[in-house]
């Protein structure tokens, strides 16, 4: 990562820091600066002490001056334990409103997107960057920034100590640390990529191990006899990894040697420097042993201080993914004007010209949807058909505002789709997708989430139970739905259907959509969802995605779609009478039912 988007992402961590808590973070600072200092005290205490034994032995000084240097001594250990444990409680306590208030920041952010923007390549290309560290990583660059205030604290107050002594100190010590920063950029970075970042082989070795962890994936292991197989893959990865680690760790060991042997030339030259100030008698043995402490630690703070740049800038290469997907827009959004409309009752929706491809960074993709017109009376029933890939799905997304059409309009009410609130739009909607989500909460929870904004009805639910069939497995609508919890059970992918469509019919929308609605049900209560759907649905917009014809028999209009066309349009009736494409995918389903029953 360059510098310069280092220093951007710097900024707005210590901005989203100072946000957070403004008072804990200038204590922090305050407290990281006093720590940063107080050692040197503690080496001045210490060498005044040396000197003024040399003087009362000498007989040049009582025992009070020995007495305060030691009582200042005391306390420059003491003081800092307890600003010490000061500082941790306020960090755990700042870290964890920090933790809190960036989780709802990315929760915020991430639930303002619209679907169309979450559905791209580029969005989740960048969710998985910025998930490779975790948005711990943000946290962790501020941490950074504490910790370098303890540390400029510490070289400042060092350099002013050994300039009191001796001009030269400074100049050695600085000499002595130039090249520190560049051996940890070229070797030390190369360590801990390899060592600490979720590299293609660590990565690699974590999937096999999880085939050993999870149940699913277990239960083939166990079956399959999958085990030796994986285990020959996480060996062969590991000792991979582990020889690129040995190699990069080898080249380190090198060069910290002739790191060594620079930083040694430019002590010895120090310690001789304060020796021959000592024995002209310029200084004190106390200053002598003042200036070895605090060029060694001088040495220290600063050697330690690159190393966590190294840190600090893997930190910042994550830390930029999130606030990527902070300052990202939603791409479908209301207009500054938008109308805010109520629906009382179902609208009349109209497809004029609509064509659509979806959207890429890169090239231009081919049409999913061509020149679409139709219209969908209040009320009506309405199945869309055709084979995977004609467009089915896509039609819907368009419908519900997903994504917008790249031509023509949808008109609601006369009015166009875009020109309406996107809130208000979406609000009189339904839509049960065939790629389902499954809640683990209690079962009713999962049902009520259908009006989450609304207190729970309970004969609405049950209403919404038996409609689609789910009243038949529930025994407790307070049951928690998924075994891992305490008293909870799973259901099977059939069960969790029904309770996606209880979804469906406790929501009640002006315009229902379900894509797929019973893939996974038995025959017998798909039969009853149906039903339940003409008859309880009456007066609202129902509309239905399948591959099962003989669901759509009774839909007042069939749309009939083929490469994003429709190519036929009508009820059951009128289909079949024409004998094209929706009569002969029909009469093909029929036949293959009438003879798997022969």
């Amino acid at each position: 990562m360059k510098t310069r988007n280092i220093f951007a992402v710097a900024l707005k961590t210590i901005s989203f820091a100072w946000d957070t808590n403004r008072t804990a973070f200038i204590a922090i600072m305050l407290l990281n600066i006093f720590m940063g200092s107080i050692v040197y005290l503690q080496y001045t205490s210490f060498s005044n002490i040396v000197d003024e034994i040399v003087r009362i032995k000498q007989g040049a000084s009582d025992y009070g001056p020995l007495i305060t240097a030691s009582t200042v001594l005391g306390l420059s250990f003491l003081v800092p334990t307890v600003v010490g444990n000061i500082l941790g409680y306020v960090r755990v306590k700042y870290r964890m409103q920090q933790s809190i208030q960036l989780e709802m920041h990315k929760i915020e952010k991430q639930g303002a997107l619209d679907i169309g923007t979450i559905e791209s390549n580029s969005y989740q290309t960048l969710l998985r960057g910025a998930q490779e560290w975790g948005s711990g990583s943000v946290m962790n660059l501020q941490d950074f920034f504490f910790t370098s205030a303890s540390s400029f604290a510490g070289i400042i107050t060092s350099m002013i100590i050994l300039w009191s002594l001796n001009a030269w100190l400074v100049l050695f010590a600085v000499l002595a640390s130039l090249p520190v920063y560049f051996f940890y950029k070229k070797y030390s970075m190369e360590v801990f990529r390899i060592r600490y970042l979720a590299v293609d082989d660590h990565r690699v070795i974590g999937n096999r191990i999880s085939h050993f962890e999870e149940l699913q994936k277990a239960v083939d292991v166990i079956l399959l006899k999958l085990k030796g197989w994986l285990k020959d893959q996480i060996r062969d990865k590991k000792q991979s990894y582990n020889e690129k680690v040995a190699a990069a760790e080898k080249k380190k060991s090198l060069s910290y040697s002739a790191l060594s042997l620079w930083y040694l030339l430019f002590l010895f030259s120090a310690i001789a420097l304060m020796t021959r100030e000592a024995l002209a008698g310029s200084i004190a043995v106390g200053g002598l042993l003042l200036a070895f402490n605090t060029y060694t630690r001088f040495y220290q703070t600063i050697n330690g201080y690159v190393e966590s740049i190294s840190f600090s800038e893997e930190a910042a290469r994550y830390a930029a993914r999130w606030f990527e997907l902070f300052d990202l827009k939603p791409k479908i959004v209301s207009k500054e004007n938008a109308e805010r409309v109520s629906f009382e009752k179902p609208p009349l929706v109209e497809f004029r010209n609509v064509s659509f491809r979806y959207p890429s960074e890169e090239t231009e993709l081919p049409y999913v949807l061509k020149n679409l017109s139709f219209t969908i009376n209040p009320g009506e029933k309405v199945a869309i058909v055709g084979i995977n890939g004609a467009g089915k799905t896509t039609l819907i997304k368009l419908l519900c505002r997903v994504y917008d059409p790249t031509e023509g309009v949808i008109l609601i009410n006369g009015k166009d789709l875009r020109d309406l609130s996107l809130e208000d739009w979406q609000s009189a909607i339904g839509i049960l997708f065939q790629d389902f989500p499954v809640y683990n909460l209690t079962i009713r929870e999962s049902i009520g989430i259908g009006r989450i904004a609304d207190h729970v009805d309970e004969d609405r639910l049950k209403r919404a139970a038996f409609y689609s069939g789910a009243d038949e497995f529930i025994t407790d609508y307070d049951q928690l739905i998924w075994k891992e919890f305490k008293g909870g059970i799973d259901l099977s992918k059939g069960q969790h259907q029904r309770m996606a469509v209880a979804r469906m019919f406790y929501r009640n929308a002006m315009i229902t959509i379900l894509d797929e609605p019973t893939a996974s049900i038995d025959a017998v209560t798909e039969e009853k969802i149906f039903s339940a759907l003409e008859k309880h649905m009456e007066g609202k917009t129902v509309i239905l995605i399948t591959h099962r014809f003989s669901t759509v028999k009774n839909a007042d209009k069939i749309l009939m779609l083929e490469h994003g066309e429709i190519i036929e349009q009508g009820s059951h009736k009128t289909l079949m009478a024409i004998q094209g494409k929706y009569e002969e995918l029909y009469t093909m389903q029929a036949r293959r039912y009438l003879e798997t029953e022969a």
